[in-house]
């Protein structure tokens, strides 16, 4: 018995409903209704076929972007799952693309706005993201190496360098990274995350971006990228710790201007990191640091509180952690007004009911809005486990805990690496290029990183 080719697509694909089976005359058409426009179908086939029934050849009747001529069936489901519709006679058959636009237009970005510099960012079609980044670099240097993650997704995924600005070492340490990956379906790019990465680091390893202007940048420096079908994000490798700090908009100001800025960051990075722990020594051990009618105004600020300044600060850090999240998870049009009537509500409520004392409510609320001047939310979540290891240790022995807590977080965050590259560098190991590159911008052109790049040609933005 002889399977007919729609057969034998009907039981490859289980029945599925939306396959679709089309005839006119000699000539079939099967496709998937879901992923496939039927105005395509009907401009590039059959309308053809209606208008053109002496043909010789299909490529005669069948126009559109893109036409792939096959030889096996087990060619067949791949392109039907990317959005081609199959077309055949008893001769010859052929795929045409007849894609469905399933992806929304290019927008602003939201989690990295752009106060300066370009207002484009990523969507989910990989196409047009690879386009977004080649309108900014026109070099036939830049490649593009495609990759299928997972068995049953097969997931298209494009790895990203610039030859001869990259080093191979970590092109080739990344290119076997994902051929050696074996998983069922890769759902977005954010899960590479864990994939690729080191699971046992704290903080972010993997710079993730919604930015074309960054991602070029990043090319340009001698960084690798990954991009994503489905994915509205790249991944930017190695990211060292600096870049987690900098965000992109710091190209297009002023040096003079943005290291103000830079210094202002790094502050916030510090108070995120340390003033809880720095009061709560200050109130239980180390009363002489500070000035006597200050640490008067903070006992003052305690009167009637029933609880140790240690349980209060780690009560009041779990309700902003609280707020927070439900900021994050709720819609957008209310989320941060529930987040901010919460945080006034329970506040005055805390100090109201002598839960918490005002100088906590203020030391507590300085602490999380400095954490948000940086929008990258795996350094945000990284942070928080160095704040509560330097709370509890000065709880328990005040400054010097605290300081011993700090040395020993330098040194894990030093011994962290991202593919094979120091974590804090341009500190460790020293590089005064690219140290007044992020940390400190000077405004003449600067060369290329020697640990990113073998080309130390000066780049100019």
């Amino acid at each position: 018995m002889v399977i007919t080719m729609y057969e034998y697509l009907k039981k490859e694909f289980n029945n599925s409903s939306d396959l679709k089976y089309k005839s006119n005359a000699d000539v079939k058409v099967v496709y998937l209704e879901s992923l496939c426009s039927s105005d395509k179908i009907n401009e590039y086939i059959l309308k053809n076929i209606a208008l053109n029934q002496k043909y010789i050849y299909l490529r005669d009747v069948v126009s559109g972007p893109s036409i792939v001529f096959l030889t096996e069936r087990k060619q067949i489901s791949f392109y039907l799952l990317n959005g081609y519709a199959l077309v055949y006679n008893d001769k010859e058959m052929l795929v045409c693309e007849v894609k469905a636009e399933l992806y929304r237009a290019v927008s602003p970005p939201d989690s990295e706005p752009s106060v300066n510099g370009p207002k484009d960012s990523f969507n989910e079609n990989i196409v047009m993201n690879l386009g977004l980044i080649k309108r900014r670099i026109k070099s036939e240097k830049l490649i593009n190496e495609d990759f299928f993650i997972g068995r049953e997704s097969k997931t298209k995924l494009s790895l990203l360098y610039i030859k001869g600005i990259a080093k191979k070492k970590p092109v080739e340490f990344i290119q076997k990274k994902l051929e050696a990956l074996d998983i069922d379906g890769l759902v977005d790019i954010e899960a590479l995350h864990t994939l690729i990465g080191d699971q046992k680091d704290t903080l972010p390893t993997i710079l993730k971006t919604e930015r074309p202007d960054k991602v070029s940048s990043a090319l340009l420096e001698g960084k690798i990228v990954l991009i994503a079908d489905n994915s509205p994000y790249a991944l930017i490798m190695p990211a060292f710790f600096v870049d987690f700090i900098n965000p992109q908009g710091d190209l297009y100001v002023k040096p003079i201007n943005i290291n103000f800025l830079k210094v202002l960051r790094f502050s916030c990075l510090f108070i995120t990191i340390l003033l809880p722990a720095l009061y709560i020594s200050i109130i239980n051990y180390n009363q002489e640091a500070i000035p006597l009618n200050l640490l008067l105004s903070f006992q003052s600020a305690r009167n009637g509180v029933p609880f140790p300044s240690a349980f209060e600060a780690i009560f009041m850090i779990f309700v902003c952690s609280i707020l927070r999240e439900s900021d994050i998870r709720f819609p957008s049009s209310y989320g941060s007004s529930i987040s901010i009537l919460g945080a006034l509500i329970l506040g005055e409520a805390a100090v109201n009911a002598n839960i918490a004392s005002p100088i906590m409510i203020i030391v507590i609320g300085l602490t999380f809005i400095s954490a948000l001047v940086f929008t990258n939310g795996d350094l945000i979540n990284g942070l928080r486990y160095y704040r509560l290891a330097l709370l509890i240790s000065a709880c328990f022995l005040g400054l010097y805990g605290m300081i011993c807590c700090l040395f020993i977080i330098v040194l894990q965050i030093a011994s962290m690496e991202s593919f094979e590259e120091p974590y804090l560098y341009p500190l460790t190991p020293f590089d005064k290029t690219y140290l007044f590159k992020t940390v400190l911008r000077k405004s003449k052109d600067m060369k290329r990183s020697k640990l990113l790049s073998n080309n130390e040609y000066k780049v100019k933005r």
